[in-house]
């Protein structure tokens, strides 16, 4: 438990905090859901499609058409035809990972705030959208407010 000083700093009193045995129930839930995520990926499934993103922003590229072997012609791919149930992107060295839900991302290939993309490098040049992560969590924050004010 903290408690507020004088000048307005928080100090350890040593006391249990009282909502502990509620907070530490939601925090279990996150690590069902989580022990669940590397379960998948050590299963090798594929209800985990995991990207490497090398650019350190807020911007996801989302691959949903490809022309191999370069022939002119793109056909769906990527988040188009994937039947993970998660996508983890794997932001460069840091060591952080960000998880969402397919639904989720596939929700928001026709965002408004998403933009067309293309990559022309490497031996498969593909097509596909920047989406935006803050614009994912505030529709996601929307979508739940809005859910909870029907009940």
């Amino acid at each position: 438990m903290e408690q507020r000083t004088g000048n307005g700093n928080l100090r350890a009193t040593g006391r249990a905090e009282p909502c502990f045995d509620i907070d530490v129930e939601y925090g279990r839930q996150g690590e069902f859901q989580f022990a669940e995520l590397l379960d998948w990926i050590a299963a090798g499934n594929g209800r985990v499609e995991v990207k490497r993103k090398s650019f350190l922003d807020l911007h996801f590229y989302v691959e949903t058409h490809c022309d191999k072997g370069r022939s002119g012609t793109f056909r769906p791919s990527g988040i188009s035809l994937t039947t993970a149930h998660v996508w983890v992107f794997c932001l460069d060295d840091t060591g952080v990972s960000i998880v969402i839900p397919t639904d989720r991302l596939r929700a928001m290939l026709d965002d408004p705030s998403s933009r067309d993309k293309c990559e022309s490098h490497g031996s498969c040049p593909t097509r596909g959208k920047l989406v935006s992560l803050a614009v994912l969590v505030y529709r996601e924050k929307r979508r739940r407010e809005a859910a909870r004010s029907e009940r």
